[in-house]
């Protein structure tokens, strides 16, 4: 008798923890990351976000592309942004294509991310992200501007990802660039953004 009294009084009390921790938002924060609060458009504001000053590049090498998987791009201690895809397409579907994974923070308190992407509340149920960052690809004395190949919402627990092509297409019609290089890009993004949100 005594066991299932006690028992009981131990059930009851993580499910008084549990239901705590759900109502104060602590089980959403660590089951879907930083989402729960840019959702909740009546407790946190998106209105103080900034864009990132400065410069930022990585090297690229094109003689082995796994080898640049999780170079930074940037990291200032908190929040980081690195290589986690590269590849050889087919010109016809663009050429090298490079992709940034970024990662920041959360807490009840709000939550921080510094990408190329700027995450907006258009109103209270309507989201949508653009593209702030600006890359170029420095390659065998000649600077490129690289075009934007694709960008996510906050796909992962703690931030999102986004996409460039490393040459623009004409770089490849006029063949100063295939798709079997040899060489070292050295990319540079500007104008990335700190995504922030606070609380009202």
């Amino acid at each position: 008798m005594r066991a299932k009294r006690t028992f009981f009084i131990g059930a009851l009390a993580i499910a008084v923890i549990f239901l705590t921790l759900k109502q104060i938002g602590l089980i959403g924060l660590w089951t879907d990351g930083m989402a729960v609060i840019v959702d909740n458009t009546e407790k946190y504001t998106d209105a103080h976000g900034e864009t990132v000053q400065g410069s930022y590049s990585v090297a690229i090498d094109l003689s082995d592309l796994e080898s640049n998987i999780g170079k930074e791009l940037y990291n200032d201690g908190t929040h980081r942004i690195y290589v986690f895809y590269l590849d050889a397409s087919s010109v016809e579907s663009g050429g090298y294509q490079i992709g940034f994974r970024s990662s920041g923070k959360s807490s009840l308190d709000g939550a921080t991310l510094v990408s190329g992407i700027h995450h907006m509340t258009v109103n209270d149920n309507t989201f949508t992200t653009t593209m702030s960052a600006v890359m170029t690809a420095d390659y065998k004395g000649k600077s490129y501007t690289s075009q934007v190949a694709g960008l996510s919402g906050l796909n992962y627990r703690d931030g999102d990802d986004f996409f460039f092509y490393l040459f623009p297409g004409e770089a490849y019609d006029n063949n100063e660039i295939d798709i079997n290089e040899s060489g070292i890009v050295n990319v540079t993004v500007t104008q990335l953004y700190k995504n922030k949100w606070s609380k009202r």
